[in-house]
């Protein structure tokens, strides 16, 4: 027998949001809450979630707020949709990216997963060349996926992921990655990247008898005690993604015996 998703009110208090300058805050309304005020800087965070569940708004938001909110330039790198079909679907929530363009606070790349691979093999490129010539201190890539089924073995997979990894540590940006799969084995079997990233983000998005609901969790951020619990999310026109710290997701499923 299975309940219905439902939302509850938390009875633990929420964590005070650190002030350090050593935390970058993602400005979306309700995420920092839960990893205790924000992303430790120059840190690395992998987004993952089945398609449809909002990786990409969620990426475009932290660049977003970042430029907007926080006077930090962002970088968005896009693998697979082009960049400005992204961004054209982010003014619907109220992301104007050229304005930010014309300031000097946002640039965007597309390239091919091999074009990349290419780049990274040669030490970043044109990719250094703008988040250098921005002074980028956000950057994004939308999506992994693609870029680690390049490669025909687990072996080459893991080396290049590694080489990439390195690369975005010496840019000394904070960097959310986005990437297809739950946590699921088949996904922990031929990327790894989970492993290699300083925080994981889970986005659910499962059907539920007729419909679907969506919910947020905190797998892993280094440097804070965060939240453990699954919480809801939903897309709000004019703002984007609005995570609710406050209540809680649950649904129970019992077999028949």
């Amino acid at each position: 027998m299975a309940s219905t998703p439902s939302k509850q009110p938390a009875t633990a208090k929420a964590k005070p949001a650190r002030t350090s300058p050593e935390y970058t805050p993602s400005g979306i309304t309700g995420l920092d809450e839960l990893i205790n005020g924000g992303f430790e800087r120059e840190s690395t965070t992998l987004v993952m979630g089945d398609a449809g569940c909002g990786k990409t708004t969620f990426l475009a938001q932290f660049l977003y707020n970042g430029a907007a909110k926080y006077d930090e330039p962002s970088v968005l790198l896009s693998f697979e949709e082009p960049s400005t079909s992204i961004l054209k679907h982010m003014k619907r929530y109220g992301l104007d990216f050229a304005e930010l363009e014309k300031q000097g606070l946002f640039s965007s790349i597309n390239y091919r997963p091999h074009e990349v691979k290419k780049l990274v093999d040669e030490g970043g490129g044109l990719i250094w060349d703008t988040i250098s010539s921005i002074g980028a201190k956000r950057l994004a890539i939308d999506s992994l996926t693609s870029y680690a089924m390049l490669f025909e073995s687990l072996y080459q997979a893991r080396e290049a992921e590694l080489l990439l990894f390195e690369l975005l540590r010496k840019w000394k940006c904070t960097t959310l990655l986005s990437a297809e799969g739950i946590n699921t084995e088949k996904l922990r079997i031929t990327t790894g990247m989970e492993y290699l990233s300083d925080g994981v983000i889970l986005l659910h998005h499962p059907r539920y008898q007729s419909g679907r609901y969506r919910a947020i969790e905190i797998l892993k951020m280094r440097g804070c005690k965060h939240s453990e619990k699954l919480c809801p999310f939903e897309f709000v026109e004019g703002e984007g993604i609005r995570v609710h710290p406050g209540e809680v997701v649950f649904y129970d499923v019992k077999e028949n015996e």
